[in-house]
This record gives C-alpha cells, structure tokens and sequence, in this order.
C-alpha cells in the first residue's frame, strides 16, 4: 500500500532526525507492519469479492460489501485523538491533519504507478508539512530545550502515533466490527 509506504518513509525521516537521541521509534515500526497485514488482508477480501462476476459480488453479497466499506470508514476515524496534537488539540489527526480534521492525501500519477503523499502541517513552518506532525512538534521543541523531559515528551508523540496506528489496523482488520 502506498499509505503504508509514507507512514514508513516518515518513519525513517524522523528516524533521521532523532539518530543519537533517547528515543526508539520501535512502536511506529511495529504498528506499521500491522498495518500493513491489515492492508494485506482487506486487499485478498477485495479481490474475492471481485473475482465474482460482473455485479454478483455486489448483489450477492451486500453485508460483506458493507463491512468492508465500514470498516475502511472506521479505519480513518481510528487514526485520531479526541484530545489532538499537543498544543494544538483541534487537530485530531495524528498520522496526518489538515484545518478541516481529515486526511489531506493527494495522489499523483508518476511513472505510471499511483503516489500518496501525506500531509500535516508543522508548528514550526506554516508552509511546510509533516508526516508525523506531532512527533515534529516535539522533536523541534526537544532539540531547541535539549532536555531529557523534552526527550521524554518526543517518546511520549512517537507512542500515541504508534497506537492509533495500531487501532486503525485493528479497525481495518475487522477487530471492532
């Protein structure tokens, strides 16, 4: 999955970022691969459900189609917070966040393969944008204060991504349905 591509290249960005600092980024790589198995998942229903004929799979099979279609509904809402990022709690979305508390993806054809970008916008740049917008937040804060509270406070970011990252593969994978 594409999606799946970004939350790892954000990653790695961040990783990047972080090198020599206290703090792991084990969690978002854990719930990555969890999700990617989500992904996998719903992929091979998918493609079940289309190797029907023509309209059957849609007729024949509404409540499967349904679940599916909630479930991948559900599956963007599970990638928020009630209480948002840190500072600014009217951004709900903490993989990736827009003004209107959504997913801001734009896709581009490239070489004839389809390219999610994610975006959410920095506190430090108001041009810019962020994969992990919270994480940035306090990964600048961290390195302007270089404390190991404000260490701690860039762990503490990287674990409340990991679990709605972790409940969205939930989510996608049928668990709350």
């Amino acid at each position: 999955s594409s999606y799946v591509t970004e939350l790892e290249n954000g990653a790695v960005d961040i990783n990047k970022r972080v090198l020599g600092m206290p703090v792991s980024l084990s969690p978002i790589h854990k719930s990555i691969k969890q999700l990617n198995r989500a992904v996998l998942k719903v992929d091979s229903e998918l493609q079940a459900l289309q190797t029907w004929k023509f309209w059957s799979p849609w007729r024949n099979n509404p409540l499967r189609v349904r679940d599916l279609n909630d479930r991948l509904m559900m599956t963007e809402r599970a990638f928020t917070e009630r209480e948002g990022l840190s500072g600014r709690p009217w951004y709900k979305h903490m993989v990736s966040c827009c003004g209107f508390g959504c997913w801001f993806i734009t896709y581009h054809r490239a070489y004839g393969k389809e390219i999610s970008q994610i975006y959410g916008p920095s506190l430090y740049n108001d041009y810019g944008a962020e994969a992990y917008p919270g994480v940035d937040d306090a990964i600048q804060t961290a390195k302007k204060a270089n404390t190991s509270e404000s260490w701690q406070s860039v762990q503490h970011e990287i674990h409340r991504v990991a679990r709605v990252i972790s409940q969205s593969a939930s989510v996608l994978s049928g668990g709350f349905s």
